[in-house]
């Protein structure tokens, strides 16, 4: 689940809610492992049984519990009143109003599991965003203070650790996963706070896509997850961790049997990274890329429309430097066959900085080959902001989370692409919402995009945050919000000021 009870949604439609699961291959003391299994046993009358790989896996995996210090909404007097109230009554209203500087306390739970004997624990980013502490529970009922060695939100990934029983069982992730859809798939976690709590199903999708994540396809299960499973581990019959549970799909807010994992293959790879140095680099190419249909491939002269249109390519970077156009269209790249713009920015984040790969790209009628020494998005992912203008989004959107309860992002092409805006659409969207918050009560959820503010379009989480300044400046007590959720567009009420 995510922080504080939050939801997490991921899909263009309704809501999902976050409730991640990590593949893993159980990993025990050579003493206390149990024999691999290939099929469920068959319990009392013939029954399908799973109680022998849950004994098996069960011991590794751990609730997460956090809290943290949430700043209160700034309550002021409206501009001209507190002159008038001390005039009129003799005395200043200004302190009933000012509560700047106060905190409350906000508790946290999800789910997690122990990846080997140095006590390394991997959950989702979202259930350790900006907690203050993080206690794990175990199998066995105590509880160990855990230190965040590192965090990836592009992944919704994040590394824990702890001072453990040298012979704490722990699992792995499975190596060369082949699932298909159909294949059983068991979701041990915490959910509403339930420890060890065990749900079966099957592989219902694989492939899936976020558009608030480039970097990883998901997979679809329909193990019943709820708020709280978030971090938790997806195991196959193997007893092989094969993803992380990290969101699920609800127009209520409670399981409708849709939940999706990230992949082992993706969670092997940034939390490698993040137990080594704490961060994740990933390559970068410094392109704007789309997708193209089948009308721009006969126009070009392709047989379809696999691959990804460059349609720009930035002066001094590792694309501009191998000879990349604009135009170019990229078919494979290192070896690999390019499906689509999403599966080459998934494909140049998962290669080290530094790296030299092959880019077959397709220009006026023939292929060409092109080496490229990709750098590193993390120090670039900015390029072409200047500097001013980056300090005055991250203060912005630093506001907006502070007051509202919601963080945002400014709309990229790819989130228009995904959901079908038309080009050239000014928005931001919601990332992540906290219960109890300004964004919660207007209804708000991490996947939807804010269009309008006060009838008026929002450029940046900037220019959301001076229209909601003016507005509360006017006197008003909500901002109307025109939003595009669940594939339409909606209105939305946002409340200016906490209710007491």
């Amino acid at each position: 689940m995510t922080k504080n009870g939050v939801t997490k949604i991921l899909s263009r439609t309704t809501a999902v809610v976050a409730l991640a699961a990590t593949a893993f291959a159980l990993s025990v003391p050579v003493q206390a492992q149990a024999p691999r299994l290939m099929t469920p046993s068959l319990g009392i009358g013939g029954q399908l049984s799973f109680a022998d790989l849950v004994e098996q896996v069960s011991p590794a995996v751990v609730s997460v519990n956090t809290e943290a210090s949430v700043p209160r909404a700034v309550r002021r007097m409206p501009e001209g009143f507190e002159e008038y109230f001390e005039r009129r009554f003799g005395f200043d209203f200004g302190d009933q109003f000012d509560q700047e500087g106060e905190e409350r306390r906000t508790a946290g739970q999800g789910s997690g599991f122990f990846i080997d004997r140095e006590g390394h624990i991997v959950t989702n980013h979202h259930v350790v965003d900006g907690a203050d502490t993080i206690t794990v529970r175990l199998n066995d009922g105590s509880e160990l203070e855990a230190e965040l060695i590192g965090s990836d939100p592009a992944t919704d990934l994040a590394v824990l650790k702890v001072e453990s029983d040298p012979n704490q069982p722990f699992v792995e992730f499975a190596d060369n996963v082949n699932l298909r859809v159909g294949d059983w798939v068991l979701a041990v976690g915490n959910p509403f706070g339930l420890g060890g709590t065990v749900t079966s199903g099957i592989v219902s999708a694989i492939g899936r896509t976020n558009y608030a994540s480039s970097y990883s396809d998901y997979i679809q299960v329909d193990a019943p997850i709820n708020r709280g499973n978030s971090g938790g581990p997806t195991f196959d019959l193997n007893g092989r961790v094969v993803g992380v549970n990290t969101a699920i799909y609800s127009p209520t807010g409670g399981s409708v049997g849709i939940g999706f994992a990230i992949p082992s293959e993706t969670a092997q790879f940034v939390v490698s990274q993040l137990i080594d140095k704490g961060s994740v680099t990933r390559g970068w190419l410094g392109v704007e890329i789309r997708p193209f249909d089948n009308n721009h491939a006969a126009a070009v002269g392709l047989p379809d429309a696999k691959g990804a249109l460059v349609v720009n390519v930035q002066d001094n970077t590792p694309a501009k430097d191998a000879g990349m156009e604009s135009g170019d269209i990229v078919l494979k790249f290192d070896g690999e066959e390019v499906a689509d713009a999403r599966e080459l920015t998934r494909a140049v984040g998962a290669v080290k900085p530094g790296q030299t790969v092959d880019m077959l790209v397709y220009r006026e009628g023939r292929n060409r080959t092109l080496k490229v020494k990709l750098g590193t998005r993390d120090e670039q992912m900015l390029a072409g902001i200047t500097l001013p203008e980056r300090e005055e989004q991250q203060e912005a959107e630093d506001e907006l989370a502070e007051n509202l309860g919601v963080s945002f992002r400014a709309l990229t092409e790819d989130d228009r692409e995904e959901l079908s805006l038309e080009a050239g659409t000014a928005g931001v969207v919601v990332t992540n919402v906290l219960p109890g918050s300004l964004g919660a009560e207007a209804l708000l959820t991490p996947g939807t995009v804010i269009l309008e503010a006060d009838r008026r379009k929002v450029t940046s989480p900037a220019d959301l945050q001076k229209k909601i300044e003016n507005a509360t400046k006017s006197g008003k007590e909500a901002l109307l919000l025109r939003v595009h959720v669940g594939g339409r567009k909606d209105f939305r009420a946002l409340p200016l000021e906490e209710e007491e």
